[in-house]
Parts: C-alpha cells; sequence; structure tokens
C-alpha cells in the first residue's frame, strides 16, 4: 500500500460556529494526549469499528495512542465520545459536535458513528483515502479540532460499487459504501432460478417445470405458473434460511438469458398485464407472502423490465431495475433512446416502495478501453433518486488499469451519498491529490474526451470495441492530441514515482485503444504493418506502445483487463500472436473461402475474406474472428493451385462470459478436384473445457499428399457446459485465421 506523507507544522481548520459552547479543542498536543475514545459499556459493532478508525488515524498522524474505554459514566471531560442514538433519524445519518473540551460523536442505528468518525478524519485531520492502494496521510505532532456542529445523512439508504473497492474495509467506511454481503443471503444476489430449481435435477423428469417457448419445452427459465414449481422453490429457500437465518434479502430472479415462458397460462398472465414482468411479479409475490419477514429480490431486466399495469409488488418485495439496454454517452433523461426506459421507471417508482437500481457504467468487453462517461454520473443518480430509488449498485470498473477506476469509484461514492454534490469540483480534489503536479493535464484529457463525444452523442456500448469510435474521440488527430496531453503529464512528475506510475496507469486505456484500432485495419495509416517493396514491415512504435503497456501494467499489478478475466499477459501474448503476420509462405494468404452455412453476418460482416489476411485473431471475438451459433458448419479453401505443403494451421477462440467455448473437434480433409476429399485427422477437444487457454491452434500434417482444396469439418460444442452460469443455452464457436505453409 503506498502512502503519500505529508509533514505540517499543525494540523487545525478554522471553523464558524455561532454557539460559543462549541469551541476548537486541542486533541493532540507534541505527540501526546489526554484524551479517551468512550463507547458504550454494551457497544455494537459498528461503534467499536468507529472508535478503532479514530484511533487507527489518530496514530498515523501523530503517533499517538488514545485509550478506548468501554463506559457509561466516564469520569472526565476530555473524551472523543462515539455512540448510537435512537434520535439520528437515519440509519447512516450522524452528527458531530464539540461541547466544551469533548468531541461528541453520534451515530444512527446502522453506520452513522463510522461516518461521523470518517468524516473528521478526511475533513478536520486532511486524510485522502482515494484507493486501497493509495491513501493520503498528513503527519503532525500535533491535532487541533475546531469548533464544530455538523449533521449529515444520504437520500440514499444502500450505496455500493463492485469488488475491490468494497472489499477493502477502510475504502469501504470513509466512501460510505455498501458490500454486496451487507444486504443479500450468499449466493441468492441475482440470477437465481436455476439455483431454485436446476434443469439438471428437474427437465428430463419434468419438462412442464420450464418454459414454453416455440412449440417445445426450454430450460432457460422456469414457468412461473407451474404449482410445483412454487412449491420447489419455497422448500429450497425454507432450506437455504436454515443455513443463513441473520439474512434479510433473498434473489428470485431469472436466469440471465432473453428466455421467458409462453405457455397458455403464463401467456394469460402476460396479456393482463402487457408485460413479460407479470408472471415474474405474481410468482415473487406468492414467495413474499410465505416469507413475511424477508425482503424477495427480483429483476426487471430486458424482458422483464416493464411494469405489471394491475399487480404491485408487495411491500416485502425488492424490484431490481437495470439500465443494461442503454446509451452511456448522454444522461437518461436528456437521450432520446432511452423514453421506454424513462417510462418503465416511472411506472416501477408508483408500485414499487422498493426498487434497487442496477446502473452500468462500464465497458465490459474493454474495461481498459477509455469510456467517457463520468459528465453523466450525476444527473443520472438524481434521475433516479427523483423516482423513488434507494437502493443503488453502480457497476463500475473495479480493476488498477481500468480506464480511471479510482476516480469514477471515488466519484460515484461522493455522488451517491450527496446527489447535490459538485461533481467538478470532486474531479478536481481527487485528481490533484492522486496525480499530482500532472492533475492538470489529466483533466484536460478528461475534458477534451468528453467534449468530442458530446459533439457526436453517438452511442456508448457497454460492449463497444475502441474500433466503434475511431473516427470520433479516437480519431487519429484526437489520439494525437491526448498523447501530448499524457506526454506532458509524465513530464510534470518524471521525478516522483508514485505519481508518474499513476500517469502511466492512466494512459493504458489510451493505449489499448490504439493498439486495437491498429488490429481493425493491420495494413492501414494507423495499423501495425506497412508495405514495403511488396514486403510488410511491423511498425516500430506499435511495438513500443505494446511494451510500454505490457510492462506498465506489470509495474501496477494490473490484474485483468475485461468482465473475462483477460490477464495483461494473457492480452500480451495473444497480440504478439495477432501481429506476427502470416503472408510469407503461406499458401493461404488471400485465397477465397467458402462456408456451409455462412457465418454470423453481426460478427466481422461475416466476412470470409479475415479467415486468409494473414491476421490471426486475438483476445476479442469481434475483431477478425468469425463465429457460429450452436451448429456444425464446414470451411472449403481453394488454393488455385496443386501444391504440396507442411502444415495447416486454423485457430478457435475460447471466451465462457460471452458464451464461446472451442469446438468438440475438427476434421481437416484434402483434395484436388473438390468433390474427392482424403483424410488427414480429426481433432477432439477433451473434457468439459472448464479451463481452457484463450486461443487454441488445430495443426494438421498432410504429409506428402498434393492437393488444392482444404476442407474443415467443426464439430460444435452446440450447448454451454453444466458449469456455466447459463448452462444448457446455446454456445458459439469462433474461428479465425487458416495457415497453410
Amino acid at each position: 500500500m503506498m502512502h503519500l506523507i505529508i509533514t505540517t507544522l499543525l494540523l487545525t481548520i478554522l471553523f464558524s460556529c455561532s454557539q460559543s459552547k462549541h469551541k476548537a479543542i486541542h486533541l493532540v498536543k507534541n505527540d501526546k494526549s489526554e484524551y479517551h475514545i468512550i463507547i458504550p459499556e454494551n457497544a455494537t459493532t459498528e461503534e467499536k469499528r468507529a472508535a478503532e478508525l479514530f484511533n487507527k488515524y489518530v496514530k498515523e498522524i501523530s503517533g499517538c495512542d488514545l485509550p478506548v474505554i468501554a463506559s457509561n459514566d466516564p469520569e472526565n471531560d476530555l473524551i472523543i465520545s462515539i455512540s448510537k442514538s435512537e434520535n439520528i433519524e437515519s440509519a447512516d445519518g450522524f452528527s458531530i459536535k464539540t461541547e466544551g473540551s469533548k468531541l461528541i460523536i453520534t451515530g444512527g442505528s446502522a453506520r452513522g458513528c463510522i461516518y461521523g468518525v470518517t468524516e473528521i478524519i478526511e475533513n478536520h485531520l486532511g486524510v485522502k483515502y482515494l484507493s486501497p492502494e493509495f491513501i493520503v496521510i498528513p503527519k503532525s505532532k500535533n491535532i487541533t479540532l475546531p469548533a464544530i456542529y455538523f449533521s449529515d445523512s444520504s437520500p440514499n439508504t444502500y450505496r455500493n460499487v463492485p469488488r475491490k473497492f468494497t472489499e477493502d474495509p477502510d475504502y469501504k467506511d470513509f466512501r460510505r459504501l455498501h458490500h454486496i454481503n451487507d444486504m443479500f443471503a450468499k449466493n441468492y444476489y441475482v440470477h437465481t432460478f436455476n439455483r431454485l430449481l436446476p434443469w439438471q435435477e428437474h427437465f428430463k423428469s419434468h419438462p412442464e417445470y420450464f418454459a414454453f417457448m416455440n412449440g417445445k419445452r426450454i430450460i432457460d427459465q422456469p414457468c412461473l405458473t407451474n404449482p410445483d414449481v412454487f412449491d420447489i422453490v419455497i422448500k429450497k429457500l425454507e432450506d437455504e434460511m436454515k443455513l443463513q437465518p441473520e439474512k434479510l434479502v433473498w434473489s428470485v430472479s431469472q436466469n440471465d438469458n432473453f428466455s421467458y415462458c409462453q405457455c397458455d397460462n403464463c401467456k394469460k398472465v402476460i396479456d393482463k398485464e402487457k408485460s413479460a414482468a407479470g408472471p415474474v411479479i405474481h410468482f415473487v409475490n406468492r414467495v413474499a407472502e410465505h416469507f413475511p419477514d424477508k425482503i424477495i429480490s427480483t429483476l426487471a431486466y430486458q424482458y422483464s423490465r416493464q411494469a405489471p399495469v394491475i399487480t404491485k409488488p408487495h411491500e416485502n418485495v425488492q424490484v431490481m431495475l437495470c439500465t443494461i439496454e442503454l446509451n452511456r454517452s448522454k444522461p437518461i433523461a436528456e437521450d432520446p433512446t432511452s423514453i421506454s426506459f424513462l417510462k418503465d421507471m416511472e411506472d416501477w417508482g408508483k408500485i414499487c416502495a422498493h426498487i434497487y437500481l442496477w446502473d452500468y457504467t462500464v465497458d465490459f468487453a474493454h474495461s481498459i478501453s477509455p469510456f467517457p462517461n463520468l459528465h453523466v454520473l450525476k444527473p443520472n443518480i438524481q434521475l433516479f433518486v427523483a423516482n423513488n430509488v434507494k437502493e443503488h449498485f453502480q457497476q463500475s470498473n473495479t480493476g488498477v488499469g481500468h480506464e480511471f477506476s479510482e476516480l469514477k469509484s471515488y466519484l460515484l461514492s461522493r455522488l451517491l451519498w450527496d446527489t447535490e454534490a459538485d461533481d467538478q469540483k470532486i474531479i478536481a480534489e481527487f485528481t490533484d491529490a492522486f496525480y499530482g503536479d500532472a492533475a492538470p493535464r489529466i483533466r484536460k484529457y478528461i475534458s477534451h474526451m468528453q467534449q468530442e463525444i458530446l459533439k457526436t452523442g453517438e452511442w456508448l456500448d457497454i460492449y463497444g470495441p475502441p474500433n466503434n469510435h475511431q473516427h470520433t474521440f479516437l480519431s487519429a488527430e484526437n489520439i494525437e492530441k491526448h498523447n501530448f496531453y499524457f506526454n506532458e503529464a509524465e513530464k510534470s512528475v518524471a521525478d516522483k514515482p508514485e505519481f508518474l506510475l499513476h500517469v502511466r496507469t492512466a494512459r493504458m486505456p489510451l493505449q489499448y485503444a490504439m493498439m486495437e484500432i491498429g488490429k481493425n485495419d493491420m495494413y492501414g495509416p494507423r495499423g501495425w504493418y506497412h508495405e514495403e517493396n511488396g514486403e510488410f514491415i511491423p511498425r516500430q512504435d506499435m511495438l513500443n506502445i505494446l511494451e510500454s503497456f505490457y510492462q506498465t501494467s506489470e509495474d501496477c499489478n494490473s490484474e485483468n483487463l475485461n468482465e473475462s478475466g483477460l490477464t495483461p499477459e494473457q492480452y500480451y501474448n495473444s497480440t504478439k500472436r495477432f501481429i506476427d503476420i502470416q503472408v510469407k509462405g503461406n499458401f493461404a494468404f488471400r485465397k477465397m473461402v467458402s462456408a456451409k452455412p455462412a457465418p454470423a453476418e453481426k460478427y466481422s460482416d461475416g466476412n470470409l475474406a479475415l479467415l486468409t489476411n494473414g491476421v490471426r485473431g486475438a483476445n476479442d471475438y469481434k475483431v477478425h474472428w468469425l463465429g457460429w451459433e450452436s451448429q456444425d458448419f464446414s470451411l472449403v479453401i481453394d488454393l488455385e493451385e496443386i501444391i504440396q505443403a507442411e502444415s495447416i494451421e486454423i485457430s478457435t477462440l475460447y471466451d465462457p462470459k460471452s458464451w464461446i467455448l472451442h469446438p468438440r473437434a475438427i476434421t481437416c480433409l484434402v483434395s484436388d478436384n473438390d468433390l474427392d476429399f482424403d483424410l488427414i485427422k480429426k481433432q477432439t477437444v477433451e473434457g468439459n473445457q472448464r479451463e481452457e487457454e484463450i486461443n487454441r491452434l488445430f495443426s494438421f500434417h498432410p504429409k506428402n499428399k498434393k492437393f488444392r482444396y482444404v476442407r474443415f469439418d467443426v464439430k460444435g460444442t452446440l450447448r454451454l457446459f453444466d458449469w456455466h452460469p447459463s448452462a444448457g443455452s446455446a454456445s458459439w464457436v469462433f474461428v479465425d485465421e487458416i495457415i497453410i505453409k
């Protein structure tokens, strides 16, 4: 953990107070103190935690250790009193006041005491908890607190940003955030129908328990009007609740796919409620009636996002409303494409007392990529609160190296607590502390990126590659300007290693964008190669970017680059593979390929020429890969002349988060006439593919055979394996470069 140390002679903040009894107190003098921290004799976990934090950071600042005493009747007035009170209306609210020589911190019924303490530590003692890895802690032998008479609370009762940020206890407390486990039962957060009714156990014997679509029963979702399904779910929940009796919130929610039951009974409910959410709410209400002392959580997500027109969720039903379909470049309220969501949110707000808003503020497929959406965070949160939302999950960047992950988490936490906070002031405050003298250049980069996306109003997709923006905010001209800002930023902190690393880390998304855009047109002006006298020569500047990117990822301990868990090392290796073009000596280069059936057009336009352009696909299935969903297929390449070769290669991709698996088998055959094919070999993929390499090379050796045509018969995996969260759903096979040498 890095700590920035600031040495001062005196820690003091001027504070005006009209009440004379509220006066400054000298907490520490010359690294000594007569003060004690007082907590109740029967102190709660939160009161003990608050005392622990206060003492910890006073000691970090001054070296002075304040005794913590449990007492309901302290003997002197030199005390810091920490306790809960029923007089604090908000569970997370708090009040702070100096009274004579006393400092009194009073919290609500939940975590108010903790937040009162962190308010003092940050805003009066000068500690800045910017990320789990970077904390600013001043140093002083003297600590003087001004006269204080202050109280605060938030309109939001649950505030969450994901993973590493809320997993750090101090960060979580300083940023006034919650963790999923604070609310939800373990393993019952979301997408729980298959946990409650596993198709692996029931489908064969009772297909009627499951969704009816297109004339048949499918495993994707349960049939929610089947009475046996209800009984099974209730029994499962009863058993599970015995194991976690203290947990209040339990998810009973749809699996993560686009299917839902349309049997006669379900369809009647759907038609009556004018929404596919109808059967869900009917079912969940019945579950909530059975467990009146619990909160039953369910999703308003994709097909279930529209509120039912008749039935209201019960008081102990939580509805998770999700923004997954929306554009991220504009505030929701200002974006014409979000009209249907706005209506759905308003409708849910009128009928539901317990809305949990799940917002997506990150590019899942490219978390490392530039994603200029800081300007929409405040207006969107304000919109949610105005529509009866008090519980928020901001699914944001989570890892070191992800685009401004530390800044975004810090900003979101501040806005979730105070929806009226000045977001620009917060950004300035954070960047000054996190980037030092480089902060003005970092802010210019952020501002310029924002200006450019506002010019076009283009769609910002949570699964979109940088190539989508190569003519707008990631144009060659704009990238040149962005690089100028970073060059200047690096120069300004060249002699400050911690700040320099922060700047280099912030630059990684820009480098990533340049590399990915270059992959999209390998031989173009922004590509990895240029042609010289008929030879394809790698561009040294692009190679330098790759090496710099990888080195920075090592230095900053970046663990992954996207939702699928792609590591920097995997990205580095797959990119090296990608840019190692196969032109020289490759009989397949730019030869024609046919396919039966044809690949899906939505990926790389289904352009079969990509299979012979000399470029091997890397990790991103949207770049240079061709895909087939849940089917077998054949590829035939015409080499235009009879040749003799030593090796025939084709590769496949593994990305289970995107439902992409390696095939079960690939068979290679050759022919000299496109009619009679001789078998070279069949290669199979054994096991359930729980753990596989991103790229799998299938290599065949035709020995002394002469041939003009090569055929690959690819046997698809067809369905996702049982270990997959969407087990049983259709899987994809993606293939890339054919190389024959």
